[in-house]
């Protein structure tokens, strides 16, 4: 079966899942139950997150980091460091280490993000909330503004040098130095994406995907996503994106399916996709990706009919 063959399958058998709704509702209510036996039998224990010096560092208490996949801080810049950042690791098309699911920093983690975007050498920031959502606060600004002065946490100086403005989201470049060195990180910051819902249109995601993607084609170092709690718009994010690169590469296999990619997103940071409108999303995003492809490959072959 060649590449076309498979896409128009999964193609077929995403569309007919969305449609018998019993159906959909039942496959996400049974990732939800996964989930839930995750926590309550202690199948990826989270012991790093329950230690009392480190529970003051989860912004939400239900939302801990498994210890198998969870990011370890070893770059040490001051005698309050420690190795504990609310964050995991999501394997990717090619390798382990393709993504870091976040949460927002809070106050007192600001440093040790900054600590965990230069210690694993991260290009690409991506934050998918805002500052405040619904009068409450979901994430510590960490970024300096492009008209205004150097943000200093701890020993990191983080300027911003320019900011591009895209209809949903802006692209801003900053200037990260610790001590002597300085380096280059682009944060892609999605501006209109509700809380535990879905923007009213998945164009501006694809196109914030394919953006990210121009600024760093390769998983050789993660790229680092974050909404408020760091698993459902951000996981979002990363189904998509993975699907994309799939898709990109003309190896989506055989039984690809949306269950079974956060399905195993969820081994690995817990709540992953978190409502039933945000499955949905990915479900959407899957289904234009493949069309868009399909229609590509047909292009290709009719192209190549005629010469």
């Amino acid at each position: 079966m060649d590449q076309r063959e498979i896409l128009q399958q999964n193609l077929e058998r995403a569309q007919s899942k969305k449609l018998s709704r019993g159906e959909f509702a039942e496959e996400f209510l049974k990732l939800k139950r996964q989930s839930t036996k995750y926590r309550s039998d202690k199948i990826y224990p989270t012991a790093a997150s329950e230690q009392p010096e480190n529970v003051k560092k989860n912004r939400y208490k239900d939302i801990l980091p498994f210890d198998h996949s969870r990011v370890k801080l070893s770059l040490i810049t001051s005698d309050t460091d420690s190795h504990y950042i609310n964050a995991n690791f999501i394997k990717g098309v090619y390798g382990p280490r393709a993504y870091i699911a976040t949460q927002g920093p809070l106050p007192t983690t600001v440093i040790d993000f900054w600590r965990m975007i230069w210690e694993y050498e991260v290009l690409v920031v991506v934050m998918a909330c805002m500052e405040f959502e619904m009068g409450k606060k979901k994430c510590e600004r960490y970024w300096a503004e492009v008209d205004g002065s150097p943000l200093h946490c701890g020993p990191f100086s983080i300027t911003c040098e320019a900011e591009e403005k895209r209809n949903e989201y802006v692209i801003r470049t900053l200037k990260v130095t610790l001590n002597e060195a300085t380096r280059t990180i682009y944060h892609f910051h999605y501006k209109n994406w509700p809380d535990h819902h879905v923007p009213s249109s998945i164009e501006p995601i694809l196109q914030l995907i394919r953006d990210i993607r121009c600024y760093q084609p390769d998983d050789r170092v993660p790229v680092c996503i974050h909404c408020s709690a760091g698993c459902g718009r951000t996981g979002v994010i990363c189904a998509i994106d993975y699907t994309q690169k799939l898709l990109k590469d003309g190896i989506v296999p055989v039984n690809f399916s949306v269950f079974s990619l956060i399905q195993e997103m969820r081994t690995q940071r817990p709540c992953i996709v978190q409502t039933t409108e945000q499955y949905e999303l990915v479900y959407d995003a899957v289904i234009e990706l493949f069309k868009r492809q399909i229609q590509a490959l047909d292009t290709q072959k009719d192209f190549a009919a005629s010469q």
